[in-house]
């Protein structure tokens, strides 16, 4: 079983709210690091999935 690594950037959430100035919330987007899991796949959880072809 792997282990996922929770997104820093929007802290598990898979989104993050873009604020103004005044910190009311202007609109939510899918984050861009983990695109929109939640959680960041390992580079070797990645390579697995690759196979390759001749």
């Amino acid at each position: 079983m792997s282990k996922q690594n929770i997104c820093h950037h929007c802290e598990g959430k898979g989104y993050t709210e873009i604020r103004d100035c005044a910190g009311d919330i202007q609109y939510s987007e899918k984050c861009s690091f983990c695109e929109g899991l939640g959680y960041i796949e390992s580079a070797k959880e990645k390579n697995q999935g690759k196979s390759k072809s001749n």
